[in-house]
């Protein structure tokens, strides 16, 4: 019985221990479940959740948790291991400290947490971290990617460039374990596949409740069985009056807000009345359920409402500065049109002084050569000699200002002409020999064989470097040599880049002037006791032809010692058809040559030069040294010497005699050099039996010439044509010259310098009278003003071409103005005119010019003179200066009689074209007209009527003819002041 009750009791024991024990398991199971489930929702979450135990071991965690520090998250690891693995993988950033330093301050963080702190990664990603203590001492972390919002907050930041960095998204769903929900920033709820809340933290409530109802409870809670629906949540919120309707009903808002809520399509912000921007985030986990959560972005919110407004106002700002930039355009074109008109009227303004400039220049020195022409004493030759040499000085200076103003305004344009450059160099040089043998300085060219001749390029502007450089060194050296040196940078087939360099033994220039003296009107030497002359714009102008022609002019110099200018210029090269024959080398080849010359560069180039040719030099340095070469050179003796006539102990002339004193020299073949200068001994040379005597610097195809024709060897009748000079003399009869031109005193000289020169002129005053003159004579040659009444000459051209008949032969027309710009030579040329000559020209160019045409040529083209600049002359307002008058022409009463005469015929008749031309209103021929007569009185001394006749011209060049009867009142007066007195000085009375 015993043992039966004991088995009952075992029985009923067993029974209780199983029910015991499949309750345990289901309650294991349920638990197992909640977790599961829990975790589930964790696991679905944006955001990266850690749950570390109270060892600071890890215990849970989600799979994006592990994607950000993959490979190295294990269940168990210490987060130390965890954040010291990071850094040493190179994933976290330790910036300026040190690993153990970095580590340390992390460790302090995490056992004491704060608030939600970012961190940026080394891969770029930004991440959020919220930590905070469970309550069995454990710690749970959300790591939340805000990279995007990051980005959204630096791009917002550079484009208003003042914002600050916006704040991080709302971190997302935080663990099912209710304390690691709690403590995150952001509210979160979860609820179950049938939409009843399960979990939520105070964040999550906080958002549900207002200041008289709460929609949830007071505490966070989790329930095993589920707790209020979603819909009541919101209904009651809702109903409330907590949430923002945003005009619509309670239940269209209940019905949007559910749909959103079933179907998650991604964030969107909700607004609570107490003005709060909540950011929604919703997500279905899956089992069903949805994990929600509630970021304040608030702030966010009014920093992006802050930007806009910024934005918009500095669109606004943008646009008005928009504006302000559109009229300052509109300023700036205003003043570009401004700045192109004064430039064209500077233009017309440069042609127009030059030809005011250039008209009584023109008188003074025709004039001035045609008293040279006549008999003569020594004094009064003399005095024709200053007024010529006072006039060349003038117009080198207007030619500089010319050239400076045409430069400033940007109109100096370069030619492109064949030419060769060692004539070119040669004849330049020349020009200045004297000036160096006046002041016993050497003068030399060295130009080696390598460097092209035959160049395309502008040798005028060339030439006005030269000459402006090397007047220079010789104004500044006393005693030694002035050298140029032309070297070869660069050579292609179409063109050749050349150095030159001009070199003295002068005074130099100090360091510190040397960085001025290429500026316009500077000097080294600006005192009032300075020794040299000069108006300083030459080097400016030098400097900026050699920017223009290649390169910037460079200066080295040496107080003491010397000075050296250099500057590069692109050239190309001539085709073949413009290169004249060379000689032939087999006629100087294998020659020996004796070269004698105390200066070694001379000696250089001399050497150079015939070595080139196939020639054999001896090369002495004074006279006894040549005789001692001689004297060794017995067997093979020179066929040519090359003697320069001033040396030091033994001169040329001395050496030519000891030579010939021997006879086995008596056939050498003797040409000296001599300084510019220097008068020759024509006896002397024959007794010595001198074949040439020629001036240094010498040019090569003039050493060439000289060589060739000592030797016997002739030039070819092409060569002899190449090296002919452009100016030679003509030797068969006169030309049959028209001349039309309206200035009475210009007229008068151009026909006393043709009749005299042996050609026969017919003067017209008016284009028109050479037209009709034209129709009715022949004519070898027609000389044409350009600025003339009642048919200017460019009309007057254009009539005479259109009246040439086909049997006849064309007359070449010459242009004869005191206009001197490349539009004025290009106007010229496209009327029909054949030739250029800038007035005042001298005799020597305008026989240039007119002699190089045969009787009846079919056409030619006379090079244009050089263009000169504006430079306003001054007259004194006197009524008759009669002395000064006489004594500008050097005192010939009678001549000054016949002007005197010719203007009281001439000027009424002007002054009736100056009351026409007001009356008609013609400003062009009011200046015309005006023009005219200031130049007949300037001539003749009536200073006062010069005043007022400019005073009318400047008038009539502006246009303003209100001005113009007081002006003529004014004239009048001093025409009846100067009549008596000019018609007492014309009678001799």
């Amino acid at each position: 019985m015993t043992r039966n009750t004991d088995t009952t009791h075992a029985s009923c024991s067993d029974h209780t221990l199983a029910e015991q024990l499949e309750a345990a398991l289901a309650a294991r199971a349920r638990a197992e479940a909640a977790r599961d489930s829990l975790l589930d929702g964790i696991e679905s979450a944006l955001e990266g959740f850690v749950l570390y135990d109270a060892d600071d071991r890890m215990v849970a965690f989600n799979s994006r948790f592990e994607k950000l520090f993959s490979p190295r998250v294990a269940m168990g690891m210490r987060f130390e291991d965890l954040i010291r693995s990071a850094v040493e993988q190179g994933l976290a950033p330790v910036g300026e400290l040190g690993v153990e330093e970095w580590v340390a301050r992390r460790m302090e963080r995490h056992r004491n947490p704060g608030p939600p702190f970012k961190l940026r990664l080394n891969n770029g990603t930004w991440i959020r971290i919220s930590e905070g203590r469970t309550r069995d001492g454990g710690l749970v972390g959300a790591y939340t990617d805000i990279t995007e919002l990051e980005e959204q907050r630096e791009h917002l930041e550079e484009l208003v460039k003042t914002t600050e960095a916006a704040t991080a998204r709302a971190e997302a769903a935080q663990r099912q374990l209710l304390d690691a929900i709690e403590s995150s920033l952001e509210g979160f709820a979860l609820y179950d596949a049938s939409d009843r809340l399960v979990v939520y933290n105070s964040r999550y409530r906080d958002f549900f409740s207002g200041p008289e109802r709460a929609v949830l409870p007071a505490e966070p809670f989790a329930v095993e069985t589920p707790g209020a629906s979603f819909e009541l949540v919101i209904r009651t919120f809702a109903e409330s009056g907590l949430s923002s309707l945003d005009g619509q009903t309670v239940d269209e808002w209940i019905a949007q807000r559910l749909e959103r809520h079933r179907n998650p399509r991604g964030p969107f912000n909700l607004k609570h009345q107490d003005g709060t921007t909540i950011r929604v985030s919703e997500r279905k986990t899956s089992d069903g359920g949805t994990i929600c959560v509630y970021s304040d972005i608030t702030e966010l919110e009014e920093h992006r409402h802050r930007l806009e407004e910024l934005v918009a106002k500095r669109t606004a700002k943008l646009e008005q500065r928009t504006e302000q930039l559109r009229k300052s355009r509109e300023e700036l074109e205003r003043a570009r049109d401004a700045a192109e008109q004064a430039s064209i009227a500077k233009s017309e303004f440069l042609a127009n002084m030059s030809h005011e400039i250039r008209t009584p220049m023109n008188g003074v020195i025709g004039i001035a050569e045609l008293l040279e022409g006549t008999e003569l004493s020594d004094q009064q030759r003399r005095y024709v000699s200053i007024i010529l040499h006072s006039a060349d000085t003038l117009m080198d200076l207007i030619n500089d200002i010319l050239d400076f103003s045409k430069i400033e305004a940007g109109r100096l344009e370069l030619e492109t002409i064949p030419f060769m450059l060692r004539d070119t160099l040669g004849d330049t040089l020349q020009t200045l020999a004297k000036r160096a043998a006046d002041k016993g300085l050497e003068l030399a060219c060295h130009i080696p064989p390598e460097v092209p001749d035959h160049l395309m390029g502008d040798p005028t502007r060339l030439r006005q470097i030269i000459v402006n450089l090397v007047g220079n060194a010789i104004k500044f050296t006393e005693n030694g040599e002035v050298v140029v040196d032309v070297t070869l940078v660069d050579q292609e087939d179409q063109g050749a880049r050349l150095q030159f360099k001009v070199r003295d033994t002068g005074i130099g220039i100090p360091a510190s002037q040397q960085e001025r003296i290429f500026e316009a009107f500077a000097q080294a030497d600006t005192s009032t006791t300075r020794q040299y002359g000069g108006t300083g714009l030459g080097l400016a102008i030098a400097a900026q032809l050699a920017e223009k022609m290649g390169g910037p002019m460079q200066l080295d110099s040496k107080p003491g010692v010397g000075s050296v200018f250099t500057f590069a210029a692109d050239f190309g090269r001539a085709p073949e058809a413009q290169k004249a024959r060379p000689v032939r080398e087999a006629e100087l080849r294998g020659r020996r040559v004796l070269v004698v010359d105390d200066n070694a560069t001379n000696r250089q180039i001399l050497e150079e030069i015939v070595v080139n040719w196939g020639m054999i030099p001896i090369v002495a340095v004074d006279g006894a040294a040549a005789l001692n070469a001689l004297e060794q050179a017995s067997g093979a003796l020179p066929d040519l010497a090359l003697l320069d006539v001033m040396m030091p102990r033994m001169s040329g002339f001395e050496l030519a005699a000891c030579m010939r004193l021997r006879p086995a020299l008596k056939e050498t073949r003797i040409v000296m050099m001599s300084s510019a200068g220097r008068p020759s001994d024509e006896a002397l040379l024959r007794k010595l039996d001198v074949s040439r005597l020629l001036v240094k610097p010498v040019k090569q195809s003039d050493l060439l010439n000289a060589i060739t024709n000592a030797l016997g060897f002739s030039m070819r009748e092409d060569e002899l044509e190449g090296t002919a000079s452009p100016a030679r003399l003509r030797t068969g009869p006169g030309l049959t010259v028209l001349l039309a031109e309206d200035g009475a005193v210009n007229r008068q000289v151009a026909v006393d310098l043709l009749t005299k020169r042996g050609h026969r002129v017919e003067a017209v005053g008016n284009g028109q009278e050479a037209v009709e003159a034209a129709e009715h004579g022949s004519y070898d040659l027609v000389l044409m003003d350009v600025h003339m009444p009642v048919m200017d000459g460019l009309a007057a051209t254009a009539a005479i071409r259109a009246l040439a008949r086909a049997e006849c032969a064309r007359v070449p027309i010459i242009a004869l103005t005191a206009s001197a710009t490349p539009a004025d030579r290009e106007r010229c040329l496209a009327a029909g005119m054949d030739g250029y000559v800038t007035k005042p020209f001298r005799a020597s160019e305008l026989f240039r010019v007119v002699e190089q045409y045969q009787p009846k040529p079919a056409s030619a083209v006379a090079g244009p003179a050089t263009a000169i600049p504006e430079q306003p002359a001054a007259a004194e307002a006197s009524a008759l200066d009669w002395d000064g008058a006489l004594s500008n022409l050097d005192g010939d009463a009678a001549l000054l009689r016949e002007l005197a005469a010719m203007f009281l015929v001439e000027y009424p008749k002007l002054t009736a074209a100056i009351d026409a031309a007001h009356a008609g209103g013609d400003a062009a021929e009011l200046r015309r007209a005006a023009h005219t007569l200031k130049g007949a009185a300037d001539v003749i001394g009536a200073g006062g009527v010069v005043t007022a006749a400019q005073r009318l011209a400047n008038l009539g060049r502006e246009g303003r003819l209100e001005p113009v009867p007081e002006a003529q009142r004014a004239l009048a007066a001093e025409l009846d002041r100067l009549r008596p007195l000019l018609q007492r000085a014309a009678s001799g009375a």
